[in-house]
Order: structure tokens, then C-alpha cells, then sequence
């Protein structure tokens, strides 16, 4: 397997970006145009096709001031997130569209709490999945070896999938985080990995989008996140 260059660099340029936007404190304005990116993603990938769906995502959009109110509310939240998250993978037949939309649209709105909050755990959520991807990325290329669950993702390693837990695992450890905290949220961020392969592989989809030069589309590079901003949400916030 060829390292691809163009990925890493695509990748260190959105990096500069995310950079930039922490240092002119743009974060609304970066996250509202990820937010737009990402509903124009689900809708090209018909998972929002119907006025039911654009109900559901109206009302998150209204109930977003309201839950910055009390953080008990945002724990319960997160409860349905999970839940959301179950019912995909254990009753795929059942709404599925509906349910990853809901899991989606609650994903994208921690990242908004944690700039209502704390500003620094939506770069520290990017910065530390941008680095495992990336270690993940290379270690796996360079190393090979078996694939882990070929089925739903065709290119991911053991070798890779261990280099990048191990080294993660360290960098979340300089935060101060326990031991064993930091490698739940390291292997957090494989199953974020897998869980939207899984939901690409159920549609035949390679990549929600082709916006961002090997990379796919802003979904695909949020993947990782997916399971870690909810749990930095619940640690933290």
C-alpha cells in the first residue's frame, strides 16, 4: 500500500485552518460553515430526503440555545445519542436514516457547547483526532499486515489501529487525563472510525463526499470524533 501525500498534505492545510480559527477565536463561524457542510453531505447521501427530516434538523437548530440553559440537559442528550447509536447497529432495519440524522445532528451540536462552555476542548477534540488519524494513517501504510474487520473497513490495520491507539494514548495522557481514561478515549476514536464505515458500507457509499481531496467529504474526517466529543462532553462539561 502507497502512501497517499496529497491526503497528509490536505490534511495539514485543514489543520492550519482549525489553527488559525482557534488563535482569531472564528469558532462560530468555522463550525456553523462544517455544520452546513455536513447537512449537504447527509443530503447528497439521501439521509435527508424527506420534510420530516428537515423538521427534525429545524428543531435542533431552535433547541440549541436552550440547552446551553443546564447541563443536565445535555447529559440526557447524550443518553439518546447512545441510544440512537444502539439502534443502528442492533435493529439496522429500523429508521435507520432517521436515527444516524438524530446521532449526527447531536454530535455536531456538542461540538457548539463545547465552545459555550470551554473553547479548548473542540481543538483539543480536533487536534488529538487529527493526530491519531494521521499516526493511524502512516503507521498503517508503512507497517501492513491483517486488517482488522475487512468487511466494513477495507483499510484498517491492527498495525495501524495499535501505533495510533499507543500514541494517543500518551498525548491525551499530558493532559492530565488518568491512564486509564486516556485509553478509553484513544479506542474511542476507532469505533467512531468504524461505526460510519459501517453505516457507509450498509448504503454502498465510499465517502459521504469527495470535498475534501482524499479525504471524502467533512464527515469522513470527523468520523473519529464521533464517540469522543461525547464522552470529553460528559468528563468535562
Amino acid at each position: 500500500m502507497v502512501i497517499d501525500y496529497s491526503r497528509i498534505i490536505v490534511g495539514f492545510f485543514i489543520l492550519i485552518f482549525f489553527t488559525l480559527g482557534y488563535f482569531l477565536k472564528l469558532d462560530i463561524l468555522i463550525l456553523s460553515l462544517i455544520t452546513i457542510f455536513v447537512i449537504i453531505e447527509l443530503y447528497l447521501s439521501k439521509f435527508i430526503s424527506k420534510i420530516s427530516d428537515i423538521i427534525i434538523i429545524a428543531f435542533f437548530i431552535i433547541l440549541f440555545p436552550l440547552i446551553y440553559i443546564n447541563n443536565k440537559i445535555i447529559f440526557f442528550i447524550n443518553i439518546l445519542f447512545f441510544l440512537f447509536v444502539l439502534i443502528n447497529i442492533f435493529l439496522p432495519n429500523f429508521y435507520f436514516k432517521k436515527f444516524f440524522l438524530l446521532s449526527v445532528l447531536i454530535f455536531v451540536h456538542n461540538f457548539f457547547t463545547f465552545i459555550y462552555f470551554d473553547r479548548n476542548l473542540l481543538y483539543l477534540t480536533i487536534m488529538v483526532a487529527f493526530f491519531n488519524d494521521t499516526v493511524a494513517y502512516i503507521s498503517g501504510r508503512t507497517l501492513k499486515g491483517p486488517l482488522i474487520v475487512p468487511s466494513i473497513s477495507p483499510n484498517k490495520t491492527w498495525s495501524g489501529t495499535t501505533v495510533s491507539f499507543i500514541f494517543t494514548l500518551f498525548l491525551i495522557y499530558q493532559f492530565d487525563i488518568s491512564i486509564l481514561l486516556a485509553s478509553f478515549l484513544s479506542i474511542s476514536l476507532f469505533f467512531g472510525d468504524i461505526f460510519f464505515s459501517y453505516v457507509k458500507r450498509n448504503y454502498n457509499l465510499k465517502d459521504f463526499s469527495n470535498f475534501l481531496k482524499g479525504h471524502g467529504g467533512f464527515l469522513d474526517r470527523l468520523d473519529s470524533m464521533f464517540f469522543f466529543s461525547v464522552i470529553i462532553n460528559y468528563i468535562f462539561l
